[in-house]
């Protein structure tokens, strides 16, 4: 299913977690989610910008396990969001683990 940045942000922010925008706020509880713009492509045809294909990173930061993607995997899932595996980084903060998994995600919007 091809989906909009707008449709995006509303399937990530139903799982009810806290969503931002390339950064979280300091002292945002875990779990939270961050979405990032990594590229933008495009679809041409007879010299024209058709349909341009924003590409986001979906990041979940976690002190739990990989159980806890359930969450947005079923979100995205639901809403018949194609999503590329999730990689798991872990990293220390104020003395905890804290695991960032990511993936990503194509977007199109329309040229008008």
């Amino acid at each position: 299913m091809s989906i909009n940045f707008e449709q995006l942000k509303t399937v990530l922010k139903s799982t009810g977690l806290p969503v931002t925008r390339d950064l979280a706020k300091k002292r945002t509880n875990y779990p939270y989610i961050v979405y990032s713009n990594v590229s933008k492509g495009k679809k041409m045809a007879s010299s024209k910008v058709h349909k341009r294909l924003p590409y986001y990173q979906i990041s979940f930061y976690t002190t739990g396990a990989e159980d806890d993607l359930v969450t947005i995997e079923n979100a995205l899932e639901v809403a018949g969001i194609p999503y590329r595996d999730f990689v798991g980084t872990p990293g220390d903060e104020n003395d905890e683990t804290v695991t960032n998994y990511y993936t990503y995600v194509r977007c199109i919007e329309n040229v008008e």
